[in-house]
Formats: C-alpha cells, structure tokens, sequence
C-alpha cells in the first residue's frame, strides 16, 4: 500500500504500512453543500460515516458562506426536508432572514448528521490518502484530537477544489483552455437591515484557489473593499460580519469515467441514465468572453442566450474520476468542461451530487460491485424514494413550469421559415438566430435573401448573424457595416447580458477570417474615441457599465479575431504582431472592467491580454519552425 502526500506543494507517494485507528464505509471530504447532504443520506442507508470538514460549521456556501438564496437548480430530494426544518427553527429561534436561514441551517444540517449515526469532525483536514493500486483505502488526517488514520471502502470527495483527487494525480482540468482563468469569486457581507437578516456580495477578483498565500491575501484584500467595509453604517443597516468563506464559483474539476460538456449539449448529446437533472443559465460572471470558447461564444455572444436556461442530465460516471475505485466526487468538481462549470453549480443542484454520490456508495458497498458497474436502475430507483430524481417532475420558473428533461428547450427553437424571419426581424433575436445555426445549410438560401435587404433593419444584421454562425461568407458585407458604424444596438433576448450588436459582428467576422476587415480592427485598437457614446436608453448595464468597458469589449474582440484572421493568412502575421504588441506595450493603455454588483471595483484587464495574446503569437512561431 502507498501514501499519497503533499509536501512544500508537490505530491509525493511512497510505500507504508499503515496502522489504522478505525474503519469506517465512507469518509466524507467536506461538508458543504454537497458533503453534507452526502453524509446524511450515507446514514439514513445505514452505512457508518465519518465526516470532516475544515472550517467550524457546516453547510459551506449556503451557511457560512453567506449565499442565502437560490439560484435556479431543480427541486427535489432530502435537502428539501433540511430546509422545511431550517424554516421551522428560524420561526422558534432566530431573527427572520432573507433566503434560507445560514445559521438556522448549519444547525439543522448538524442535527441530521448526527441523527443520522454519522460521526463529523471539525477543523479537520486530510494529510494523505492510501491507496492500493488505483483503489483508494483510507485516509490520514489531523483534527483537534491530532493525527489519524482511517481506512474505509468509498471516499466521497467534497472538498469542493477535488483535493483528494487532486493526491492520488487524478486528472483534473482548471479554467478555460485558452489560460486557465476561473470565474470571479465573492465574498459576503451580513447585514441587519430592520430587523432582517440580508446578504450583500459583489464579485471581488479572481482567485487560484490551489495557491495557499493567494487565498489567504484574497481573504483579506475583499473584505476591505470598500463595498464591504463602509466608514459609517447607518441603524437601518448594521454590518454583522463578513462571512467567513469565500463564494469560489470554478475550480479543479475532475475528468470522470463520463463527462458533460457545453459542445456536446447543445448538439443534443447527452446521457440517457441521469442521475439528477441539473437547471440553470450559462452563468458566467466574466466580462472578458472574447477569450472564453467558440461554443461559448456562438451561444452568449452572437445570440445573446446568456440568461436561457436549460436543464442537464448528469451521468453517474460525471462524479467518478477515471481509472480510480472507491472515489467519489461531489459538488462543483463533477467531470464538466469550463462552459458548463458556470452552470451545473447550482445548490440545489450541488446538494443532489451529495445524494447521488452516498447512494452510489451505498450501492457499490452493498452489492459487492465497483461503482462504475453499479446497476443503473437500482440507483435511480434508490433516488427516486427522496424524489432526488423524478423523470417526470417539473421544474418551476416565476409563474410557469417545464418538465425537468430537454424537451423544454427543443420546443424553444424554431423550425418553421416565416417564424425564423420574424425573429430575426425583431428586437429579441437570439432565439430565431439559434434556430438558423441548428438548421444550417438548409435555411442558408432564406438567410441570405434576407442579408440583401434593407441595410438598416434588424432582418438582414441578424441575418448575417445566423449566416456568420454556420459559416456563410455571404454575411461578410452585412457585418462589416456592423463594424465600421459601431453598431450599439443590444438586443433583448436575454434577461441579463446581452452583447452589443458591434462587436458581435467582430466575433463572427474573425470565425469567418475576413481580410478585408483587418485595417477597420486595427484602427479599433489604437482610438478608443472612436466608438460612440452610451446613451443611456442603449446601456447594458448588467454587463457594461460604462464606456471604458465598452472600449475593452471591442478592443478585446478586434484584438482576438485579428490574431484568427492572421492564423489562416500567414502573409498577415507580421503586421498583425507587430501593431497588437505595440498597442499593449503603450503605458497609457488602460483596459478595466467592473465586477458584477459594483461600479467602483475595477480590475485590469492589460496583463490578462498582453499573456493571451503571446500565447497565441507564440503558436505562430512554432507552426513556422515546424514547417522547415
């Protein structure tokens, strides 16, 4: 057997032979939001559970970290009973709360693990983990009673970063391909406004949560924010705290035995055995799309379906890491890719992943089986009883509901000509435009009828738009105009973060590598004076708040697709280099965006753009040498 540690930040494995304390069915890793559903329903089934959690309570983001409400995720499971209880305890205790009650609920949440005859330890944190091949079998770990060692039959990992994972060199994907970056963190303030408890946050930077003096400056750093720490308060609003864990909305995710990607999705692939349905938007709180994927980019950008939400199914093998046994993953570290991350992260949704996972383990234990041959209708029979999965349940949104399956979304796109036509002819096109790119080369000949129209109505600009998408120079001509007016309209689509038509244009002309946009680009580049006011009636001030922010969408833009354009005509690589670098290396650039809930933190958007872009310059270099 081999122990599995980290020592001055590097793993390091080595043979032993281990003396265990105790042995255990599960040792649950962290008991958030996910860990914490996981523990309770690993007991209810009987199995004798161990928790350990690093901070002083459990819950994670829904308690101390502060994020009270829910946003979207599908109903269903036990930890619907946790917070009908939580309800019931903040009525006979606690002063009333907005959202679920933090600290009602880590009570509650106490209250059934330990109703449930699982043991949970406090402060406590994993030193190593032994392991017999590709089998995992234990863990060491220190708590307030010092060291230990527990040897188990399933691991489930909720650390929420996947640092068991992580131990054992599971493979693991962080960030986005192009350089790795996560999604903005918040942090929380606890207020007392008229005798309620409310909770205020504003996305506060970006965090490598794996870089320890990183964290703990972050910690520090975005509780003196300004929007946090006020120099007066008045006594309609008094601070009660800054919450004690950070939101980390991205982290390591693990590459499992299945995994659920964005592309894939929207091409209608995905599993027919789901564990739970996950439902949200592509909720990515960046503004700086222009370095997120195609697929991302297709969808948020040239459609402006940012806030259309959709449901996913996740796959049991999503919360197995490959070529492991007796390892599971539950909470944000599923096996995603990036696009996705920002969506299947919901609480709701990361409290079933704690289900699934105990059952999973429940089963694989039980029946003797490893957890990649657990029989499929034992596990959705088995999450059926606490309604974690109901095929034909219904996810409610405002006033309407929709069946918890994709069928919703399919009757969403449009397949009929004349309704395409008067989407695209309208204020909302996002939907109509889709539709077009799902249709392709058969409604090509419509699209580019439309093109020629009327250069001034939406038809032919969200025409080119759709043309653009499937790939069509025909709508070259159109997009162009787009570009050289500026075209500031934003389209309402979406009930959040529409983007402006202008640059829009700019993503579609560089996946069409046009030439003959490459000088109006350049000139983009060096003058932002060159773009027109934001008049108020065309703010988008969801996602630009100002007109500094506006000049980085299209500066970021031109900047991408001119490196796009160059890649496929190497006769304009030199001067597309050359003009880009010389931009970036102007000490007067100044190329910040705000972070959502607040206009007054700004972040610096040059050094992001300056490692992108000699990233992609680089390549060219090597494809060049490799060519001799």
């Amino acid at each position: 057997m081999n122990i599995s540690e980290r020592w001055s930040g590097k793993v390091v494995q080595h043979a032993c032979e281990p003396q265990f304390d105790e042995d255990v069915d599960i040792i649950v890793v962290g008991l958030g939001t996910a860990g914490a559903i996981a523990a309770i329903r690993a007991g209810q089934l009987g199995l004798q559970v161990l928790g350990l959690e690093r901070m002083h309570g459990m819950g994670g983001a829904g308690t101390l970290g502060g994020v009270t409400g829910y946003y979207f995720g599908t109903r269903g499971g036990i930890y619907e009973e946790i917070d009908r209880q939580t309800a019931v305890l903040e009525r006979e205790a606690f002063i009333k709360a907005r959202g679920v009650n933090a600290n009602a609920k880590s009570i509650v949440l106490e209250r059934a693990v330990a109703g449930a005859g699982a043991v949970f330890k406090y402060e406590s944190i994993v030193l190593g983990v032994y392991v017999d091949g590709n089998h995992v079998q234990g863990l060491r770990w220190v708590g307030p009673e010092g060291v230990k060692n527990t040897s188990c039959r399933v691991i489930i990992d909720a650390s929420g970063e996947a640092e068991v994972c992580a131990l054992i060199g599971c493979e693991v994907v962080q960030g986005r391909e192009v350089d790795g970056q996560v999604q903005p963190f918040s942090n929380v303030v606890q207020w007392l406004n008229n005798n309620q408890v409310e909770h205020y946050y504003t996305d506060s930077g970006y965090l490598d949560a794996t870089d320890p003096a990183a964290y703990s400056k972050a910690i520090v750093d975005s509780a003196l924010l300004e929007t946090h720490l006020k120099p007066s308060y008045r006594d309609d609003r008094r601070m009660l705290k800054v919450v004690p864990q950070l939101g980390l909305r991205e982290g390591r995710l693990i590459v499992g035995e299945e995994s659920v990607s964005f592309g894939e999705f929207i091409q209608d692939r995905y599993t027919s055995e789901p564990m739970f349905y996950a439902y949200s938007n592509l909720d990515n709180h960046s503004k700086d799309i222009a370095f997120e994927s195609e697929a991302q980019q297709d969808w948020a950008v040239a459609s402006s379906l940012w806030g259309l939400n959709f449901t996913v199914p996740i796959p049991k093998g999503a919360l197995i890491p490959r070529g492991k046994e007796g390892l599971l993953v539950a909470g944000r570290s599923l096996s995603l890719d990036h696009d996705l991350a920002g969506s299947i992260r919901m609480k709701r949704d990361m409290q079933k992943s704690g289900e699934a996972a105990a059952a999973m383990a429940f089963l694989s234990i039980t029946r003797g089986c490893g957890l990649k041959e657990i029989p499929y209708p034992e596990l959705a029979s088995l999450l059926a009883e606490t309604g974690c999965f109901e095929p034909g349940a219904r996810v409610e949104f405002k006033d309407s509901s929709v069946p918890l399956n994709n069928d919703h979304l399919k009757r969403q796109w449009l397949t009929d000509v004349e309704e395409i036509r008067e989407g695209l002819d309208g204020p909302k096109p996002g939907i109509a435009i889709w539709s077009a790119k799902r249709l392709g080369a058969a409604i090509a000949p419509q699209l580019r009828t439309w093109v020629a129209g009327e250069r001034d109505e939406h038809l032919a600009r969200h025409s080119a738009m759709a043309l653009g998408l499937i790939g069509d120079p025909a709508a070259i001509p159109v997009l162009r105009r787009m570009v050289e007016e500026r075209d500031m309209f934003v389209p309402f689509t979406s009930r959040k973060y529409n983007q402006v038509r202008g640059y829009a244009a700019i993503y579609l002309l560089g996946k069409l590598q046009d030439t003959g946009i490459v000088p109006e680009l350049l000139s983009i580049l060096n003058d932002p004076a060159e773009l027109p006011a934001m008049e108020p009636e065309e703010r988008n001030w969801e996602f630009i708040s100002d007109p500094q922010e506006l000049y980085f969408q299209y500066f970021s833009y031109s900047a991408t697709a001119l490196i796009r354009i160059a890649e496929r005509h190497p006769e304009l690589r030199e001067t597309v280099a050359g003009r880009i670098r010389e931009r970036l290396a102007d000490p007067g650039l100044e190329l910040n965006v705000s972070f959502k809930g607040s206009r007054v933190i700004k972040y610096s958007m040059v050094p992001r753009m300056r490692q992108i872009v000699e990233k992609r310059l680089s390549s060219w270099q090597e494809i060049s040498q490799s060519q001799f």
